[in-house]
């Protein structure tokens, strides 16, 4: 439940790029508006799976959340905009999953220690990631597996664009979940 909550967000979040990005002057606006709807919603849709009980714990948790993903947000962006390819992808992601695993810690520790937990956030954010990717590539009918949708092109942008958010909401849902639910067991 945890994961498809948080992929909703992942899917408003993206509703700025698929629906809005003519609306932004420049590209980090349009990154802005995306963070802030994970800041606004992400700890909220994890919330659920997190065991935090009282309504203190959960504040907590949501503030914590909020400063973790404000981190990775940021560490991404800086990371993305140095270097503008992969490389900048992958080490925003892992340095920014890193600030955020250990702003958002968790009662008892993780199985495996704190590297542990980090490697199962960032395994499934970058399958999710890559995964949103290809289905973006995909549906505007480019590479290998290119599919011709039938449709204008501006509502092809608009799907292929929402579809990478939900690859991207689901796979760092999922990694976020999964290290909860660990965490917990702990």
């Amino acid at each position: 439940m945890k994961t498809l909550l948080f992929t909703v967000v992942s899917l408003l979040a993206f509703t700025f790029w698929a629906f809005g990005a003519s609306l932004f002057n420049h590209e980090w606006q349009l990154y802005t508006a995306c963070a802030a709807t994970f800041l606004l919603g992400g700890g909220l849709s994890l919330l659920p799976g997190s065991g935090y009980q009282s309504k203190r714990e959960a504040t907590i948790f949501i503030g914590r959340f909020t400063l973790g993903f404000l981190a990775y947000a940021v560490i991404w962006s800086v990371a993305w905009f140095t270097f503008r390819n992969t490389f900048g992808e992958i080490t925003g992601s892992f340095l920014g999953i890193i600030a955020m695993a250990a702003i958002l810690g968790n009662r008892k520790g993780f199985p495996g220690g704190f590297l542990s937990g980090v490697a199962i956030i960032f395994l499934w954010h970058t399958v999710g990631y890559y995964t949103g990717g290809f289905l973006y590539e995909m549906l505007q009918n480019r590479g290998t597996f290119g599919v011709e949708l039938g449709t204008t092109p501006k509502t092809v942008t608009h799907i292929a664009r929402l579809a990478w958010g939900l690859g991207y909401g689901a796979g760092l849902g999922y990694g976020l979940s999964r290290w909860l639910q660990l965490s917990r067991q702990a």
